[in-house]
């Protein structure tokens, strides 16, 4: 009798959302933000990477697009802007263990039979109806891509004065690699802003609908 022991191949959905329809953040945020800040002025204050020039401005130009949804405004040329907003994003692989089930295909004894007719049909041995069973899991290395945004906002009104920090927060998304910085940041830089400023030292998931970008709410 021979067994053939195989990998279940399907994976379970990696996105922690757990549904490919749905992407989830993990968002941190600390903050002693005051209602009179809305009406400030900002400006980035990291130096732009030349390697990554653009890439930086499109992730700058979707923080700006949030703090003008707020009332705040981009300093212009010459201008000293209030709030120092400090912004990066990055993106790393990491190996994780995963547990996959292991399925064991178990042929089963087919006895004689005879048809209605009357003819004998020898015993063989045949594949389960039931198919194949599980047997256990195996523990593998899974590449897990990790991408963070973290976000800064400083008040700047103290002449003098070192920055104060007024609004932190990080957020995480983790996938199987299978998407680009460039696509997940938009959801990391909406996740910062959902709630605005939100409770202070509050660990939060938030999640959207991919295809709508809606955010869902617990009901």
């Amino acid at each position: 009798m021979t067994y053939r022991l195989f990998l279940w191949l399907a994976w379970l959905p990696v996105l922690l959302s757990g549904c490919a329809s749905t992407l989830s953040t993990q968002v941190t945020r600390f903050h002693a933000w005051s209602p009179e800040l809305a009406q400030s002025s900002f400006a980035f204050v990291r130096p732009v990477d030349p390697s990554r020039e653009l890439e930086q401005a499109s992730y700058e130009a979707a923080v700006a697009a949030e703090l003008n949804r707020l009332g705040l405004q981009r300093a212009g040329p010459g201008q000293t802007a209030r709030i120092q907003v400090d912004m990066s994003i990055s993106a790393q692989v990491d190996s994780r263990p995963v547990l996959r089930p292991v399925y064991q295909e178990v042929p089963v004894f087919r006895p004689a039979w005879r048809d209605a007719a009357g003819r004998l049909h020898p015993a063989y041995w045949g594949p389960d109806p039931l198919g194949p069973r599980l047997v256990g899991h195996q523990q593998l290395l899974a590449a897990v891509q990790v991408s963070t945004l973290r976000l800064r906002l400083m008040d700047a009104a103290a002449q003098g004065q070192p920055l104060r920090t007024v609004f932190e927060s990080t957020a995480r998304h983790e996938a199987d690699g299978s998407l680009l910085l460039a696509q997940i940041a938009p959801w990391l830089v909406r996740s910062v802003f959902v709630d605005f400023p939100g409770q202070n030292g509050q660990v939060s998931t938030v999640r959207f609908d991919a295809k709508t970008g809606e955010v869902l709410r617990p009901r």
